[in-house]
């Protein structure tokens, strides 16, 4: 199944170099929230005949396609994030990070345990994470581990999700008076960048269901934790695709415990 999804993510990688600038343009349809381009579109449709295609049993989840049916009696569901970074693809010039994200979770009822396999590529450099249940994360094909940092202080990298945080502000002030914080509008990257040691964590009180099983599995997978905000791992929560969470995914339980204690003074 890894296989598989290396493969859908190069399809996807290809589509969009394929598009050249043509991929930025922007359209409205009913599905979009916030903006929308070809190139979502694009990759959408090309991971849809990818995994049709492969005959999975399986339902797709996709933020620009909805619910696409592969078979009438399925095991799995397949989630993407199309394009995660829409707007960094959009108006950044070839300098913002933007991704696809594809996830394969067991069951039509699925908790976050039940991720099997997930991957992420960051189109601009072709960088690429990996994740198999029980086998470990790689990044660019070499094993990915956490930051294993276990406490807050001005050299701790955090990202913060200031576009979905927004009324959370107020609780997220006292990682910016005592971490390092940066934002780079992704939440794939975050994720995935947690997992291979480039951010030590990532925060956020409205993350899509979009990214969050690839980005489970991947930073467990690694040697970090996942847990909601009151400090409770989300492995047992079961996953919707459509709901928001809030997450501290970190490099180490001693990190998020860390983490939290700050949230929580601020509260």
């Amino acid at each position: 199944m890894i296989d598989l999804i290396t493969k859908a993510l190069a399809c996807a990688h290809d589509v969009l170099v394929g598009l050249g600038n043509k991929g930025r343009t922007e359209v409205t349809d009913i599905r979009t929230v916030d903006i929308s381009t070809v190139g979502d579109h694009a990759v959408s449709e090309s991971l849809i005949q990818f995994f049709r295609a492969a005959k999975l049993p399986a339902l797709i989840m996709s933020e620009e396609s909805g619910l696409v049916e592969l078979s009438r009696h399925p095991e799995l569901i397949l989630v993407f994030d199309d394009l995660d970074g829409t707007d960094n693809f959009y108006r950044g010039e070839g300098l913002l990070p933007y991704c696809s994200v594809i996830a394969v979770l067991e069951g039509t009822s699925p908790r976050f345990a039940d991720t099997l396999c997930a991957g992420v590529i960051e189109h601009r450099t072709g960088a690429l994470w990996l994740a198999e249940r029980g086998k470990g994360a790689t990044f660019n094909g070499a094993p990915a581990r956490t930051s294993s940092r276990q406490h807050v202080d001005r050299r701790t990298l955090i990202a913060v999700d200031h576009y979905g945080s927004y009324s959370a502000m107020d609780q997220l002030a006292s990682l910016h008076t005592t971490a390092w914080i940066k934002d780079f509008g992704s939440s794939a990257l975050h994720l995935a960048g947690v997992s291979s040691g480039i951010f030590d964590a990532y925060v956020t009180s409205a993350q899509k269901g979009h990214e969050i099983a690839a980005g489970y599995l991947l930073i467990s997978e690694a040697g970090g934790s996942v847990t909601s905000f009151k400090g409770k791992s989300i492995e047992n929560d079961a996953y919707d695709f459509n709901a928001t969470y809030e997450i501290a995914a970190c490099a180490t339980i001693d990190l998020g415990r860390a983490v939290l204690g700050l949230l929580s003074r601020s509260e």
